[in-house]
C-alpha cells in the first residue's frame, strides 16, 4: 500500500500530524491510553475528526525498539477499509516521525 504521513512528538507525549493514501487524507492525533492495564494493552490511542468535527478512535500504537536499539512507533489504523499496520520512525527533525507501511 502506498502510505505517507508524519506525526510530530509534543512536549505532553502526545503526537500530532497526518496520514494520507490515495483513498485517504487525515489529521491524526496519538495520546497515552488512558485504560492501559497490562503490556499486551496499546500504550497509545489514534484518533481523527470525522466530518461533523467529532474525535473518532481510528487506531492503536505500541512503543517499540529495532534490533538495532532504535525507539519507534509500531501502529494498527482502521478507516473502514481494513486495518493498516505500519511503523512510525523517527527522522533527523528532532520529535518528527514518518509513516512506514508492512509489506504485504
Amino acid at each position: 500500500m502506498t502510505l505517507e504521513g508524519t506525526i510530530t512528538r509534543t512536549n505532553d507525549n502526545t503526537f500530532t500530524g497526518w496520514i494520507a493514501s490515495l483513498t485517504f487524507d487525515v489529521d491524526i492525533a496519538i495520546s497515552e491510553n488512558p485504560h492501559k492495564k497490562t503490556e499486551k494493552h496499546p500504550d497509545f490511542e489514534i484518533t481523527a475528526k470525522s466530518t461533523r468535527n467529532r474525535s473518532i478512535r481510528i487506531g492503536s500504537a505500541w512503543n517499540a525498539t529495532s534490533q538495532a536499539g532504535n525507539d519507534y512507533l509500531s501502529v494498527a489504523i482502521n478507516f473502514g477499509t481494513g486495518e493498516i499496520r505500519a511503523n512510525a520512525v523517527k527522522t533527523e527533525t528532532d520529535g518528527e516521525y514518518r509513516f512506514i507501511p508492512y509489506s504485504n
